[in-house]
């Protein structure tokens, strides 16, 4: 009686072990088919559990670096093994755009934050002892051109036909909140700096699809999805992320080198300048060639329009920065 209940009881311990924890269904795999909760549990040895964890962090990275390598020396390609369903081998487009955003997002900010930016108040100062050393003027705040004079909100102000009267009002009340946090600029410019460097991210985050829908307008005929279009330039842009990165460590490193005054300091200062050189001069010819490869149309054709979303590109930027000061201004 007692082997019968201790059988039984090991077979609905092995038909149990068959079975999903989470949703009960048979296990065909590593993976639930039903719900696709992994078989395997954490709650295991601790030494397994370090191999297990290591195993997979030396898999992510080896795949990591080689969709690096392939990134930063294979213009286009690694849109195209995506396009052409290679994926495993590579590290998925957003997560890769992810990293590399973060990394240079954070090193702006490093730059800013460490950055010993003089107060503007300070030259008008200088200026102004220049001029009355015994009475200087105080720093007036900077004024804002509308129409045929300066905006003022009593006798030049900002006056739109189609909008009501408390929608100008409204505009005229950010006006003078932009002008009022102005003259805070010129107390400490290094603010403002911080307070853009923080819209960054989501700045490129609109500006980057915007592009690809312009991209997508020049290769309208090339048969493929805005989807194709908006990969391609996550990557290159996850390319400029790294080459922006790159090119502040090589110009740290080159001023570290000459402040150091080593022997031999004065060739491998000249060696990164020129290493710096090389990698400008690489930033438009991979961009270029990516253009090539992707979407494989003929040299003058693609020449082309790459000029023109050069340009487009570099209009979208601008735009985009300065709203970045706007916005920083409006919000200090």
């Amino acid at each position: 009686m007692q082997e019968a209940a201790a059988q039984e009881k090991s077979e609905q311990a092995e038909k149990s072990e068959r079975l999903c924890p989470n949703c009960g269904a048979d296990l065909r795999g590593p993976y639930c088919h039903a719900c696709g909760q992994p078989t395997r549990s954490f709650i295991r040895a601790l030494p397994g559990l370090i191999r297990e964890i290591a195993g997979e962090t030396l898999y992510y990275d080896s795949r990591m670096w080689r969709t690096l390598t392939t990134l930063l020396f294979k213009p286009g390609q690694l849109s195209r093994e995506y396009v052409f369903g290679k994926r495993a081998r590579y590290t998925p487009p957003v997560r890769l755009y992810l990293v590399c955003s973060i990394l240079a997002f954070l090193l702006i900010g490093l730059v800013i934050n460490t950055a010993n930016v003089t107060p503007w108040t300070a030259q008008f100062e200088d200026s102004a002892t220049e001029q009355d050393s015994s009475n200087p003027a105080p720093p007036s705040a900077p004024s804002i051109s509308f129409g045929e004079g300066n905006w003022d909100a009593e006798t030049n102000p900002v006056e739109i036909a189609w909008l009501s009267e408390g929608g100008n009002a409204w505009i005229n009340q950010q006006v003078q909140r932009i002008a009022d946090n102005s003259t805070e600029v010129q107390r400490n410019p290094a603010r403002l700096l911080r307070t853009a460097a923080g819209m960054l991210p989501q700045t490129m985050f609109v500006l980057l699809p915007l592009f690809a829908m312009l991209v997508g307008l020049f290769y309208l005929f090339s048969g493929r999805y805005y989807i194709e279009h908006l990969l391609l330039q996550v990557h290159n842009h996850s390319f400029l992320f790294l080459i922006l990165i790159a090119l502040y460590l090589i110009a740290s490193l080159r001023s570290s080198i000459t402040d150091a005054g080593i022997s031999g300091g004065g060739l491998m200062a000249g060696s990164l300048t020129l290493l710096s050189i090389l990698i400008w001069i690489w930033i438009p010819v991979y961009l270029w060639m990516s253009l090539k490869r992707f979407y494989a149309q003929g040299w003058l054709m693609t020449t082309s329009k790459f000029l023109i979303l050069a340009w487009s590109y570099s209009i979208l930027l601008t735009f985009g920065l300065v709203a970045i000061v706007l916005l920083g201004l409006w919000t200090l």
